[in-house]
This record gives C-alpha cells, structure tokens and sequence, in this order.
C-alpha cells in the first residue's frame, strides 16, 4: 500500500487503531463501534470521535458503508484494500508489542 496512503490515514491513536481492529473483526455500526471503544478503553467515546475517521477510511477505500433499515443506518465492511491496510498497520505496531514484552513481561501483554 502507498507510503502518501497510509501518511494521509496515519493511525496516531489508540481509537483509531482499535476501530480498524474492530472493523477487521467483521462488519459494524457506527454507534456499536462507540460502545465496543467504551468499553476497550474505559472512557466516554463520541461521535466526533468516530465518525470523521470512518468518513476519511470511506473515501480512502478501505471501508464501504451499506445502509440498512428504516433510518439508514450504515454498516461499516473492510474493504480487500482496507485487510490489506490493517494487516499493514498491525504489522507496524508490532515493536511497540516487543517493546511492551520487554519492559512488563512475556506473561502480561502475551
């Protein structure tokens, strides 16, 4: 995948990487995708949060929304681009993995 493709998509957040995860894990509603991130995290997660970033991964190809039901709310599908995309990024955060491994211990992260 393009170096100026995954600059423009830079994952630089714990929500950001955690949305693509959930999203590789099958196909999600905006609002689930919230709720999953609350309770992964701990904290309040909102809209603004969410929905900008799955805008941007929309137009880039790496997600599709399908709308469904009476109020259109839209499911959200990794794209073949968008598994290759994620594969990518899980495969960069893997020396901050090792990293983790190191300083806390095999038996915590692992």
């Amino acid at each position: 995948m393009g170096d100026k493709l995954r600059e423009r998509l830079r994952v630089n957040t714990v929500i950001k990487l955690y949305t693509l995860i959930l999203l590789a894990e099958g196909p999600k509603h905006g609002y689930e995708i919230m709720k999953r991130l609350e309770e992964i995290t701990g904290s309040s997660v909102g809209p603004s949060q969410i929905y900008p970033y799955l805008k941007q991964l929309e137009k880039a190809g790496i997600i599709r929304a399908t709308s469904l039901g009476p109020r259109d709310k839209k499911l959200y599908a990794l794209t073949d681009k968008g598994r290759e995309f994620v594969r990518e990024t899980l495969e960069g955060a893997l020396a901050l993995i090792q990293a983790a491994i190191n300083i806390i211990g095999r038996e915590k992260v692992c």
